[in-house]
């Protein structure tokens, strides 16, 4: 067997897992994660929906750096072994030849980290990007105190510095659980949970532990609006039927209804991807050693098994590949859930909330394709796109079209406040299903990122005096 070079970008459990396999398999093997991260980049909700009410301590980064170490002995495992452990440190683009770029020769992988800009070279690239927050809109939701699960996950386990006292949890998902068992770990009080159905969405035995815990849950309720001036001091419910509300008290609100796969990095590289209705997700198209379409990038679902690794490291080792494809599915239909969250949210709290806070998009200005106030109301008129059709049976709308048109994902989070639940007004602005919603395109940099730190700005005074003769240098050479 073959060294390989491995870039395992990810450093979740399972990331770690396969890591440490193919360090022992006699892989050279880096091993890339985002966490910890600094603070202008947690501000940015990137992977995860942070709000605005990050606390002042992650500016002590040496002691947020000994606190992440300290809640993963696996990195500390995966140092030990010899594999190369990049933390802080930002995958922001991957290149390898294609049919517009047959100059790149090895695959190469774009860094960033306080030492600097670096592109990696390697033979393969697993992709083992965990998931990131869904977090729909609601009046109110740009207050500090707002916050998705992953990111309060995050902040309580990795981190160590939640400031909330009194925490509202929307949703009743698996993760939504995950969250509740953290925060009473902390001894953090739950002050409710709200749950637009009318049992619990994790099972019997969730169910079991909040009637043993004594949350109470606010059955065939959603969100109206976070309640506060500068912060959140309370959340106003309200039934789905619209008929009643109540008020309650509390300083954070903890948005848990599911979490989305990130496929950043295989959809921008231009791996065959697919609509997964469990997931609400599109994921990459992988074979069931879990390579893409694209030869040797490899995609590492979060609920990946040993057995997954055992078959990745087997086909990265040269053992017979296998055609057939699928992708992973969760235990839990997200598609479902969010649906039922959706339908009431926007049915009770009308057309005139914000859908995209970047750009101040509402959802009526979102389903009118209105484009952006800032051109003046006499090129402001609302519009109809003509659906995209490849046969008269499959409809498409394309979302990068609706993008264009309307500024909603274009932000500086990239999308990953809004685009999820764009996509989901789609289709019942189009009453298409999510798959025929042709989603959003991705391109790099995948991380909001001071461009200096990839620029070459290193010219000699010849280019620069002379950069306007550099195609006819070229075609003539």
């Amino acid at each position: 067997m073959s060294q390989r070079t491995i870039v395992v970008v990810g450093a979740s459990r399972v990331g770690c897992r396969f890591a440490l396999a193919a360090n022992a398999a006699g892989h050279q093997v880096t091993l890339v994660d985002e966490h910890p991260q600094a603070l202008k980049d947690l501000s940015l909700d990137a992977p995860y929906f942070y709000g605005a009410g990050l606390p002042a301590a992650l500016n002590n980064t040496n002691a947020i750096a000994q606190t992440f170490l300290d809640a993963r002995p696996e990195l500390i495992e995966c140092s030990d072994r010899g594999i190369d452990v990049r933390l802080s440190t930002i995958l922001w683009g991957a290149f390898r030849n294609g049919e517009n770029s047959i100059h790149i020769g090895t695959p190469k992988a774009g860094l960033v980290s306080r030492d600097g800009n670096e592109l990696l070279e390697h033979d393969i690239l697993v992709v083992s990007s965990g998931v990131r927050d869904f977090v729909p809109s609601f009046l109110g939701w740009q207050l500090p105190g707002v916050f998705g699960a992953k990111a309060g996950l995050a902040l309580l386990e990795s981190y160590g510095v939640f400031e909330g006292e009194r925490v509202l949890i929307l949703g009743t998902s698996d993760v939504a659980l995950r969250l509740m068992r953290s925060l009473r770990s902390k001894q953090i009080a739950i002050v409710g949970v709200v749950e637009p159905g009318e049992t619990v969405e994790a099972g019997p035995q969730a169910a079991a532990w909040l009637e043993s815990e004594r949350i109470p849950v606010h059955f065939g309720n959603v969100i109206a609006s976070a309640i506060g001036k500068v912060a959140v001091e309370g959340a106003q419910l309200v039934t789905i039927d619209g008929a009643s509300s109540e008020k309650i008290a509390c300083d954070s609100i903890a948005v848990a209804v599911a979490t989305l796969p990130n496929v950043e990095l295989p959809a921008a590289m231009g791996c065959r991807m697919w609509f997964s209705e469990r997931l609400a997700s599109w994921v990459p198209e992988i074979s069931i050693q879990a390579e893409t379409s694209l030869d040797g990038v490899f995609y590492l679902a979060s609920s990946a098994d040993d057995a997954i690794v055992e078959a990745m490291l087997a086909r990265i080792s040269g053992v017979a590949r296998d055609e057939t494809r699928f992708s992973f599915q969760s235990g839990t239909d997200a598609s479902a859930y969010i649906g039922k969250w959706i339908e009431p949210l926007h049915r009770t709290g009308g057309p005139d909330v914000i859908l995209c806070q970047c750009e101040s998009v509402t959802r009526r200005e979102f389903c009118d394709i209105e484009p952006p106030r800032y051109l003046g109301k006499s090129m402001r008129a609302s519009q109809t796109p003509a659906i995209q059709t490849d046969d008269i049976e499959a409809p498409r709308v394309n979302q990068d079209l609706v993008k264009r048109m309307t500024r909603v994902g274009m932000g500086h989070c990239q999308g990953k406040r809004c685009r999820d639940e764009a996509a989901f007004t789609l289709v019942k602005r189009f009453g298409v299903g999510s798959a025929d919603i042709r989603p959003a395109s991705y391109r790099f940099p995948l991380r909001p990122l001071d461009l200096p730190l990839i620029a070459d700005d290193d010219e000699t005074d010849d280019i620069r005096l002379n950069w306007q003769m550099w195609p006819y240098e070229t075609r003539n050479a």
